[in-house]
């Protein structure tokens, strides 16, 4: 039994891998906008990542070093 699901799930993750490639599913990714290669973030965004980055490292880190 345990033979068959490996088998079952290996031909499913072929099938999966298969119609993932396909022409026709690349090139429908392709128009939706979540599937979209941004290549910079927006000002605003890197100030918050900035920000946040600050906020962080001037937070004490718990759970790291001696005492239990």
């Amino acid at each position: 039994m345990t033979r068959n699901r490996q088998d079952s799930s290996k031909i499913l993750q072929e099938e999966i891998r298969r119609q993932f490639g396909s022409t026709g599913t690349v090139r429908f990714l392709h128009t939706l906008p979540a599937f979209q290669v941004e290549h910079g973030i927006p000002e605003r965004f890197n100030n918050l990542l900035s920000e946040l980055d600050r906020a962080e490292s001037d937070q004490p880190s718990f759970g790291t070093g001696g005492g239990g």
